[in-house]
């Protein structure tokens, strides 16, 4: 039973037992009155009104007056919070089982400590979310929808995500299904396949989801909030990565963090439920046993240094309405001594509804809809925050007296009364919070996680509940210090700056447009990358060029490729834009040495793009359009860049130039680089150093820094073509497509190349 429906059923039961209170109090006289009843004499009464009474009307007889009354408040008993037995296998993998038959159901809960975001390799954040996400996507032996039916069909769930510290995937499943329910989750973790399809499927939705967050001014506020505070610190990253970073992760990115962060040694299982300890460890050891321990780079990330000063960072959006707010500075770690004092003190200023923060800025003076605080601790560094929204107008106000509360908390001015609710609160959504063998886990596991005392989770209400006054005095005035602050704004800036400053006027100042904000960069702005000199050519790196040319095209076929004399191939593509994917299909015929036409099917229609080597132009229903001149150079690169053909056949003919660059990386693999020095346009190429085929290019395209990768290359007569193709333009995902269907030397009709006689004009708007 899910944890809402139990909440649920506690509510239908709490109802009807106030309901039945209300009839009993209604229908039943209390002793007091009762005996005042009897000293003034039944007689007073009418025999009606007897009579009635005797039938159980309800109805009070005359004279008699009902008080109300309630029993007194009773000490509530502190929550039992159960026991986890722990074993530990021979691969190093911590296991716990605490056992409830109460409900036929089990959670099983894995964490991997070693595989937060915090590991993503430096520079492309996501890949630690975007492996998580991965898991549940196929297997080595189950396909995506394969294992989408096998927990389906038994009502259960699977599921993993990467946050900052770990990564943690969960399998909840009747109690009856737990062994398919482990089978499931560690096939998951230990085989996933890393499907290329499921792979851009689930690249598409992350890009999807970050063009609406990174349009969402709330979102921005946090997450430049976070960049301000962590600085250079990996926490202060956006776990789910860029849309940059997002388009550039490849399979060979997810299997290499895979292969070096998701070890047994480094993780922690737990199962919750209807499962005896004995069942639980052999299932761990079926099916997590053979998990081979491996060495894990740990790396000690230090925290951010201490705020100094006042500092507004501005994040000028103008099509905002509203301002978001952060105001805050570096926290405390999870495991820090004064964690529980300090949730208990933040409770008081931030943490819910009827708190200071929100009391103030909603309640009193209905600047906002919300207002809250918090330490959110993790492992290595955590931060505090306190956030808010507000209508333009109100910006400076609404910002200022965030600022003010802060600084009255910082006083350590704390009435007992506020102290007490505080703890009743959190005290008493412990057992809440607590619930379903799902809550139990992640709690048993958090605290083996983050090095909390065995008996965190048992002692969890005494240790709030012991929380003195004094302990929250030291707390407001160690960590409230309103002169060390950054605040970020995001919102129209022109409508609120000259007053916020004016209120301000000692603070630090950065102001950046939203069209200008890189969450990746350390000052948070877009940087035009410098451009790399390339060195002038000389005889030796043009000869050694020319041999690696050599090589890649006796790779691709040789000697067949001067057979070679026209080109028919067909593929699936999409184009990305803005507004999400849209499919094509492109059929290419090719006269070499330059000449195409490409007959490209829209969700919308269809249209032609041609050339017959020198001129280009394109053709549509309403008629044939001429393409710009310098469309000619783009035309021609295409050709030669099928397969690598065209450029082959002209370097086996000795036409073609080129200077060697030297090894780079790409995608995990060497790649020995050239500067091919065409007449359309110098091109950087990458061929693979130990395949030899050309892999990937780099080139102006519309104005645009163009990447384009092929890969997945397949025999076709004696001859190697790329299946897989991807672009990348102006850093973002351009088009992607997979080759249907090939043919080498097919008959073409010489009339595709012809330029229709008449030429119609462009239609009238």
């Amino acid at each position: 039973m899910s944890r809402a429906m139990n909440g649920f059923l506690r509510h239908c039961r709490i109802l009807v037992s106030l309901f039945a209170a209300a009839v009993l109090s209604a229908a039943l006289p209390c002793a007091a009155c009762a005996q005042t009843q009897s000293e003034s004499g039944s007689q007073s009464q009418s025999s009606a009104a007897q009579q009635e009474n005797e039938h159980g009307t309800g109805v009070v007889p005359p004279g008699i007056k009902l008080i109300p009354t309630m029993p007194p408040a009773q000490p509530g008993a502190l929550f039992q919070f159960p026991h986890a037995d722990t074993r530990t296998l021979a691969n190093g993998l911590r296991v716990f089982v605490v056992t409830d038959h109460r409900l036929p159901a089990v959670a099983i809960r894995l964490v991997l400590m070693s595989a937060g975001t915090i590991h993503d390799p430096k520079g492309m954040p996501g890949i630690a979310s975007m492996t998580a996400s991965m898991l549940t996507q196929g297997t080595e032996t189950r396909s995506a929808q394969q294992f989408a039916q096998a927990i389906d069909f038994v009502g259960g769930e699977v599921s993993a995500q990467a946050d900052d510290d770990s990564t943690s995937a969960i399998a909840v499943v009747v109690s009856r299904d737990t062994d398919l329910g482990v089978d499931l989750l560690s096939d998951a973790v230990l085989h996933p396949a890393f499907s290329q399809d499921e792979l851009e499927r689930q690249r598409q939705q992350t890009l999807s989801g970050l063009r609406v967050e990174y349009s969402d001014a709330g979102y921005l506020a946090s997450a430049v909030f976070d960049r301000t505070v962590y600085g250079d610190s990996p926490y202060g990253l956006p776990g789910d990565g860029t849309p940059d970073t997002v388009a550039k992760i490849t399979r060979d990115d997810l299997m290499k963090f895979h292969d070096a962060n998701y070890a047994p040694n480094e993780s922690l299982l737990a199962f919750s439920g209807d499962i005896t300890p004995e069942r639980a460890f052999a299932l761990a050891e079926k099916f997590f046993g053979s998990w081979q321990k491996k060495d894990v780079a740990t790396e000690q990330i230090s925290a951010p240094p201490a705020a100094h000063g006042l500092h507004f960072i501005v994040i000028d959006k103008p099509d905002a309405v509203q301002t978001q707010i952060r105001v805050g500075k570096p926290g405390i770690r999870r495991d820090n001594p004064d964690y529980i004092p300090l949730l208990v003190t933040n409770r008081i200023f931030g943490g819910g509804y009827n708190s200071r923060l929100n009391t103030e800025v909603r309640i009193k003076k209905g600047l906002t809809y919300g207002a809250n605080s918090s330490f959110d601790a993790n492992r290595f560094a955590g931060e505090f925050v306190a956030g808010t929204y507000t209508r333009t107008a109100a910006t400076a106000e609404a910002t200022k007296l965030v600022v003010d509360l802060i600084a009255k908390m910082s006083t350590g001015d704390v009435a007992p009364s506020e102290l007490k609710f505080a703890q009743d609160y959190l005290s008493g959504v412990y057992p809440i919070q607590s619930e379903t063998a799902g809550d139990i886990a992640t709690r048993v596991l958090a605290a083996a996680e983050y090095g909390l005392p065995a008996d965190y989770t048992q002692t969890y209400q005494q240790r709030i509940l012991g929380v003195a006054d004094s302990e929250v005095k030291e707390m407001a005035t160690r960590y409230f210090d309103p002169r060390d602050l950054d605040v970020v704004l995001v919102g129209n800036a022109s409508q609120f700056l000259s007053a916020i400053k004016a209120d301000f006027s000692d603070a630090q100042w950065e102001e950046i447009p939203f069209n200008e904000l890189n969450l990746l960069s350390p000052d948070l702005r877009e940087h035009a990358p410098a451009a790399v000199p390339i060195p002038a050519p000389t005889p030796e790196s043009l000869s050694h060029g020319n041999e690696i040319l050599t090589e890649a095209a006796r790779a691709a076929g040789g000697d067949l490729l001067r057979t070679v004399s026209t080109l028919e191939f067909t593929e699936k593509a999409n184009i990305y834009t803005p507004q999400g994917a849209m499919p094509i299909t492109v059929k290419w015929q090719i006269a070499y040495p330059d000449r195409s036409h490409a007959q490209i099917t829209l969700p919308m229609g269809g249209v032609s793009q041609v050339t017959d080597g020198k001129i280009a132009w394109r053709q549509t229903p309403q008629g044939t359009q001429d393409a710009p001149p310098e469309a000619l150079g783009e035309y021609e690169r295409g050709i030669n860049l099928f397969g690598g053909w065209g450029l082959y056949r002209q370097v086996m003919a000795g036409q073609v130039q080129a200077q060697y660059l030297g090894q780079e990386d790409v995608d995990g693999k060497k790649a020995d680089t050239v500067n091919w020095l065409a007449s359309f346009g110098t091109i950087k190429l990458y061929f693979d150093s130990a395949s030899h085929l050309l892999i990937e290019a780099k080139y102006q395209a519309q104005g645009d820094e163009t990447d384009q990768r092929w890969s997945d290359f397949r025999d076709v007569n004696g001859l190697q073509f790329p299946y897989q193709s991807v672009t990348y333009r102006a850093g973002q995902k351009f088009t992607d497509s997979t080759v249907q269907e090939i043919q080498v030397n097919p008959q073409l009709d010489p009339s595709l190349f012809v330029k229709p006689a008449a030429s119609a004009a462009p239609p009238q708007q």
